[in-house]
C-alpha cells in the first residue's frame, strides 16, 4: 500500500495524529483510523476497503476535484468570493447568479482569475488549483440559491450570506450578571419536589429584583424518563424538542379550569425521574385532552405542529412508549424505511395511538409557550445547546445517514481523565451535514435561540474538530473528525442576528490553538472559570477572565465553591481511583495555599468579618471575579447554598448520582428576608462590582 493509512484519513478529514493537552504528538491506532475510514465510507461513496490505498486516494481526489463548487459556500457580510476547482491550464469563462431569499437576484461573469495552487496533482496528472468570481450581494443577509457554470459545468449551491460577528458579541452591552441553576433542582412542594418552567419563572424574577441579566441553565431537551430511562440533560432523545417534564403543571390546568393533584413525597433525597414522570404524565395526558376538545385550538397547533416535524416526533414517542426500549429494539418495519409523519392523521397511522399523539403534541407545544413567556422582560434565558444526542435518539432513528453510528464523540485525555472520554454520541457526518444543506444544524439552533437571549455552544471545538472513539476502542484511542468550521460558524452569526440572541462557546479542555481566534473574530464569547485562576500565594490576585469572556467560580462539571474549600473534590477523586494517596497528599498541600491566599482577598466588611471563612471566601472572589473584565458574571445558585456535592462527575455513570440533586433553598438564596448573610454578601458584592465597570 504505497499511499500511507494516515494519509488517506487526512484526505477525507479524519486526524489520527494529534497533540495532546501535555503538548506531545499522540497517534491513534492503526485499528481506529481503519474504523472511522470505514465508517466513512459510505458518505465517501467509495468502498475504501476493496482499494488498496493509490487506489482510495485517486478515487478520493477525483471525487473531490470533480465537485467544481462546494455544495455551501460563505458570503461574508454579502460578499461572495467563490472558487472554483479547476486544472491550472485550464481557461474557463464562468457565470454565476444568486437568488436572494427576498426575491433580489444577483449576477455576474467573466474569466477566470487569481491562480491559487495548493500543491496537489489532478488525479489526469495536471495541478490543482482554485479560482476566484466574486460578486456583491449589496448587504442581502440569509440562505440564498446560486447558479454556476464553468465552461461546460454548470450546478447550484446554497449561499449562506452571514454578518461576520453574532448579535451582542462582545463589547456591544455593559457589563453584567446572572445566576446559574439547573432547572430540575428548582424544586418546590407544587412542582413535584422537582423543578419546572413554574419555579424557573420565579428565579427570573427574583434576578431582575436584583437587576440581574440572565438566569443561565442546562439543557432542557427531550429525554425519556420511563423505559429507558435516560435523564442526562447531555444525552438527549432529540436537540429539536423539549423535555415535558419541564411544562408548568399547574399554571396549564389552572388556565383550562382544572386541578393537578398533589405529587407525592419523594422517598429519598435525590430526584427519582421515573416517579417524577409518573405522577406528571397522566395530568399532562388529561390536559391534553381537555385542551384538545376545543377544535379551535386544535386546528391552531396543528398548523404550528406540521412544519416543525412535531407529529413525526410525536410519533416516535408512541412507538417507544409501547414497546418500552430504544428504536433499535423496535420491529423492523418500524425501525427501518418508514415516512416521516406530517399530519395527526399520518402520525396514527405510523404508531396506532392518537391519544400519545395528543399528549406529545400538546405537551411540545405548550412547553414553547411557557418558555416563549418568559421573553422579553429584563431577564433573558441563557441556554445550552449539547454536543450531541444519544442513539436511541429521534434524529438518528429518522436520519441515519446524517450520523456516524459506529463512532462515539468524546474527548482525548487530559489533566482530570486520563482514561479519556466516550460519551455515547453518535457524531454528524461532515458530508451528509454538508450536502444536506445544514438544515438540522440550523434548526436545533432555531429551536434554542426562539426562546433564549445567549446559547451556550457545549464543546464549541466540535464545530472545527470531534474526537471521535470507534466502537470497541477504548477512550484513549480515538480520531479527531473535522468539521466545515465556517459554514457552521456563518450560520451561528446569521441565526444570532436574526433572533438578537448573544452566543457563547465552551472552550475549556484541549483546545486548537486556530479556535479561540475563530470565535473572537466572529463575536463568540468565551468561557472563565475562576476556580482555576485563583492565586497560589497570599497578597497575589487572580488570573483575570479575559475581555469578551462569561466568567463563573466553577461549572457543573466542576467541584462546588463549598466543595473546593473543603476538600471533597480530592477525596471524590482519591475514591474513584483518579489519584493515589501521593497526589491526594500533593493537592491538599497545594489547595491549603491557595485557600490562604483565597482568604486574603476577602473583605472585611460590617457582617462579613463574622461569617465563616468559607462564608468571606466565597464574597471575595466573587466580588473580585465581578470587578475584572470579564462580559458577564454569572453566579451559582449551589454557591450561595454552599452545597459540597456537584452535579455531575465527569467521567462517571453509576458511580455518581448525577444531574438528580435539588438545590437546597434555591427560593431562599435571593430573597433578602430569608438569605444567609453570605449570599446577600455575594449578590449585593457582584451587584455593586458590576455597576462600576
Amino acid at each position: 500500500m504505497a499511499v500511507d493509512l494516515r494519509e488517506l484519513a487526512r484526505a477525507v478529514g479524519i486526524e489520527g495524529d494529534y497533540t495532546s493537552w501535555r503538548g506531545e504528538p499522540t497517534k491513534a491506532s492503526d485499528e481506529a483510523v481503519r474504523a472511522a475510514l470505514k465508517a466513512m465510507g459510505p458518505d465517501l461513496g467509495i468502498d475504501l476497503e476493496a482499494m488498496d490505498g493509490d487506489a482510495a486516494m485517486k478515487a478520493i481526489e477525483t471525487r473531490t476535484w470533480a465537485e467544481r463548487v462546494p455544495p455551501v459556500v460563505v458570503a461574508w457580510d454579502g460578499e461572495l468570493d467563490l472558487r472554483f476547482r479547476v486544472a491550472a491550464d485550464e481557461d474557463r469563462a464562468w457565470s454565476i447568479e444568486v437568488a436572494a431569499e427576498d426575491g433580489r437576484t444577483f449576477a455576474a461573469r467573466g474569466m477566470l482569475f487569481e491562480l491559487e495552487a495548493d500543491g496537489h496533482e489532478h488525479p489526469g496528472g495536471k495541478v490543482h488549483c482554485l479560482r476566484h468570481a466574486k460578486l456583491s450581494l449589496d448587504g442581502a443577509l440569509g440562505y440564498h440559491e446560486l447558479a454556476w457554470s464553468c465552461g461546460e459545468d454548470t450546478g447550484k449551491a446554497m449561499v449562506i450570506a452571514a454578518p461576520t460577528r453574532t448579535w451582542g458579541s462582545p463589547g456591544t452591552f455593559e457589563k453584567r450578571w446572572g445566576v446559574f441553576a439547573p432547572v430540575y433542582g428548582l424544586a418546590s412542594r407544587a412542582s413535584g419536589y422537582a423543578g419546572d418552567l413554574g419555579t424557573l419563572r420565579t428565579l427570573f424574577e427574583q434576578v431582575a429584583a436584583w437587576g440581574g441579566a440572565y438566569v443561565a441553565t442546562l439543557p432542557i431537551l427531550a429525554a425519556v424518563l420511563d423505559e429507558p430511562s435516560a435523564f442526562s440533560p447531555y444525552s438527549p432523545a432529540s436537540r429539536l424538542f423539549w423535555n415535558e417534564m419541564y411544562l408548568d403543571l399547574p399554571r396549564f390546568a389552572g388556565e383550562l379550569g382544572a386541578s393537578v393533584p398533589e405529587a407525592p413525597a419523594p422517598k429519598a433525597g435525590l430526584i427519582d425521574y421515573r416517579a417524577q414522570y409518573a405522577w406528571r404524565r397522566p395530568v399532562i395526558d388529561r390536559l391534553a385532552k381537555e385542551f384538545f376538545a376545543d377544535r379551535d385550538r386544535t386546528a391552531g397547533v396543528a398548523e404550528w405542529a406540521g412544519p416543525r416535524g412535531v407529529f413525526d416526533y410525536a410519533a416516535f414517542r408512541a412507538i417507544g412508549e409501547v414497546h418500552r426500549k430504544g428504536w433499535r429494539g423496535w420491529p423492523a418495519s418500524l425501525r427501518d424505511g418508514t415516512k416521516p409523519a406530517r399530519t395527526r392523521e399520518e402520525a396514527i397511522a405510523l404508531c396506532g395511538d392518537g391519544a400519545r399523539v395528543d399528549t406529545h403534541v400538546f405537551a411540545q407545544w405548550a412547553m414553547q409557550d411557557q418558555l416563549g413567556a418568559l421573553q422579553g422582560g429584563a431577564v433573558a434565558l441563557y441556554l445550552d445547546l449539547p454536543v450531541g444526542v444519544s442513539m436511541d435518539a429521534y434524529e438518528v432513528w429518522r436520519w441515519r445517514r446524517l450520523f456516524l453510528t459506529s463512532l462515539a464523540a468524546g474527548a482525548p485525555p487530559d489533566a482530570l481523565f486520563l482514561g479519556g472520554q466516550n460519551w455515547g454520541l453518535p457524531p454528524m457526518s461532515p458530508i451528509a451535514l454538508r450536502r444536506g444543506r445544514y438544515k438540522y444544524f440550523i434548526d436545533c439552533v432555531r429551536h434554542h435561540m426562539r426562546v433564549s437571549g445567549m446559547l451556550r455552544i457545549d464543546h464549541v471545538m466540535g464545530l472545527f474538530r470531534l474526537y471521535c472513539v470507534p466502537e470497541g476502542r477504548p477512550a484513549t484511542d480515538g480520531v479527531y473528525l473535522k468539521y466545515p468550521a465556517e459554514d457552521l460558524l456563518a450560520i451561528l452569526t446569521l441565526e444570532s442576528r436574526r433572533a438578537n440572541c448573544a452566543v457563547c462557546g465552551e472552550d475549556l479542555g484541549t483546545v486548537p490553538p486556530h479556535v479561540r481566534p475563530a470565535m473572537e473574530r466572529h463575536g463568540l464569547y468565551r468561557l472563565h472559570v475562576g476556580q482555576w485562576s485563583f492565586p497560589r500565594h497570599a497578597g497575589q490576585p487572580s488570573e483575570e477572565a479575559p475581555a469578551g469572556s462569561i466568567a463563573s467560580l466553577n461549572t457543573h462539571d466542576t467541584p462546588t465553591f463549598a466543595g473546593w474549600w473543603s476538600g471533597a473534590d480530592i477525596i471524590d477523586k482519591l475514591d474513584l481511583e483518579l489519584i493515589d494517596e501521593q497526589d491526594a497528599h500533593d493537592e491538599r498541600i497545594e489547595r491549603a495555599e491557595t485557600k490562604e491566599a483565597v482568604l486574603a482577598m476577602a473583605p472585611e466588611l460590617g457582617e462579613a468579618s463574622a461569617l465563616a471563612d468559607v462564608e468571606r471566601a466565597l464574597i471575595g472572589t466573587m466580588a473580585e471575579l465581578a470587578a475584572g473584565p470579564a462580559e458577564v458574571v454569572l453566579v451559582s445558585l449551589d454557591d450561595l447554598a454552599l452545597e459540597p456535592v456537584p452535579h455531575n462527575v465527569p467521567g462517571t455513570t453509576s458511580e455518581r448520582p448525577n444531574w438528580q440533586r435539588r438545590v437546597v433553598q434555591w427560593a431562599e438564596a435571593l430573597d433578602e428576608a430569608t438569605a444567609s448573610p453570605a449570599a446577600v454578601g455575594t449578590i449585593a458584592a457582584v451587584v455593586a462590582a458590576r455597576r462600576t465597570r
